[in-house]
């Protein structure tokens, strides 16, 4: 499991690798663009800062991206203890764990810790959320948390499936938060 889980973080960093050969060949084309069509030196330099500007703050941004996704990638494995999977598609994290997934959006930051009781059936994914989908049920505040209890779509995998179950929404990928709701969804 953790050769899998070393695979998902070299995955993701050979897609920021990807954008920084891609700015680099970009950057090396406009170079020797301008070296030939540019007769001025004063634009030749402005653009030479431009170039070399521009692929720092991407690679500073990627690298950024990159360390951010390994925090949030070990702090929901510590708190599922199961499998991980990357769904690039949707951008998010989903860990497994008998009939716990924990799924995170990286995009919006936002964690979804749902407990299955009953697996009802796949259903088609409708594009319109990107970890849990509410469908039929009841929402109650408990300890300052949403707690829904009902029907629910997911993505499991790289699957969508249609469960009932109780489902928690944390605002934060944080350790702390997670283990406190889990505990509290747990305890329900």
């Amino acid at each position: 499991m953790e050769n899998q889980n070393a695979d998902i973080i070299k995955k993701y960093f050979k897609n920021s690798l990807n954008f920084i050969i891609f700015d680099l060949i970009l950057d090396f084309s406009l170079y020797f663009l301008s070296i030939s069509l540019v007769s001025s030196n004063l634009i030749k330099t402005i653009l030479y800062i431009i170039l070399i500007s521009s692929s720092i703050f991407l690679i500073s941004i990627l690298y950024y991206d990159y360390i951010s996704f390994k925090k949030k990638f070990n702090i929901i494995r510590k708190s599922c203890k199961g499998e991980i999977f990357y769904n690039k598609k949707k951008n998010v994290l989903i860990c497994g764990n008998n009939n716990l997934r924990i799924c995170a959006s990286l995009d919006y930051n936002r964690v979804y810790l749902n407990i299955i009781e009953n697996y009802i059936k796949k259903a088609e994914d409708t594009n319109d959320f990107y970890c849990t989908r509410f469908e039929d049920g009841r929402i109650e505040k408990k300890e300052g948390l949403k707690v829904f209890q009902g029907k629910f779509r997911l993505i499991d995998n790289n699957e969508i499936i249609l469960c009932s179950g109780k489902s928690i929404i944390i605002n934060k990928i944080d350790k702390i938060e997670i283990e406190n709701a889990l505990n509290m969804l747990l305890s329900i």
